[in-house]
C-alpha cells in the first residue's frame, strides 16, 4: 500500500507554473512531457534521490475535473504500482495529494514509449531486427505473466503505454482491473 501525503498547499508549487517548482518539498519540475484525458505529465528532478535514479516522472491528477469514480481509479492506479515489483514493470516511488491535485511519481523511461520507437524506425525507412523484437516481446510477456499470477489485467495495453529505459521494456498507465 502507498503512504499518501497531503502537502500543505502554502509550501510549494503547482505543477504547470514554470521550470524550477518544487513540488512536494523534492521534486524540481524540469520540463512538460504531456497531457493525458486524465492529467499532465512531467519530468522531475528528486533532489532526495538516493538510488541514483534522479529523474523521475510525475504525473498529475487535478481532483477538481474528476468524477468521484475516476478519483477511486488514480489512486487504485497508485496502489496497484506500488504492489508490482518486476523489471518489465514501470516502478512506482511516490504518491500524494498536494492542493487539489493527485500526484503518482513513476520511473523515467528515456527512450520513450514503443509507439515513439516505432514511428522512429519508420520514418528513418529502417526495421527492427528479429533478435530486437524477439527480445522486447519476451520482456513484455515476462511482465505480462507476473502480472496476471497477480490476477491483475492490464485493460489498455498498447504500445503508447509501453516504454523503454536502456533497452529495457516497462509496462506503465494501469487502468487497474482485478480478475
Amino acid at each position: 500500500m502507498p503512504r499518501f501525503q497531503e502537502v500543505e498547499g502554502g509550501q510549494t508549487s503547482t505543477p504547470g507554473g514554470g521550470s524550477g517548482d518544487l513540488v512536494a518539498k523534492r521534486y524540481i519540475i524540469l520540463q512538460s512531457l504531456g497531457r493525458g484525458s486524465f492529467g499532465s505529465v512531467y519530468l522531475v528532478q528528486d533532489v532526495k534521490a538516493t538510488d541514483g535514479e534522479e529523474l523521475k516522472v510525475l504525473k498529475q491528477i487535478p481532483l477538481g475535473d474528476l468524477r468521484p469514480d475516476e478519483t477511486v481509479r488514480a489512486t487504485q492506479e497508485a496502489q496497484l504500482l506500488s504492489q508490482l515489483h518486476h523489471p518489465a514493470i514501470l516502478s512506482f516511488y511516490h504518491s500524494f495529494l498536494e492542493r487539489d491535485a493527485f500526484c503518482i511519481v513513476t520511473e523515467y523511461c528515456q527512450d520513450r514509449d514503443l509507439d515513439c520507437k516505432l514511428q522512429e524506425v519508420k520514418r528513418a525507412g529502417r526495421r527492427l531486427s528479429e533478435n530486437q523484437v524477439v527480445d522486447w516481446l519476451i520482456q513484455l510477456l515476462l511482465g505480462l505473466h507476473y502480472m496476471h499470477d497477480r490476477r491483475i489485467l492490464h485493460r489498455d495495453l498498447k504500445a503508447k503505454n509501453v516504454f523503454l529505459k536502456r533497452n529495457l521494456i516497462k509496462i506503465g498507465e494501469f487502468p487497474p482491473l482485478l480478475l
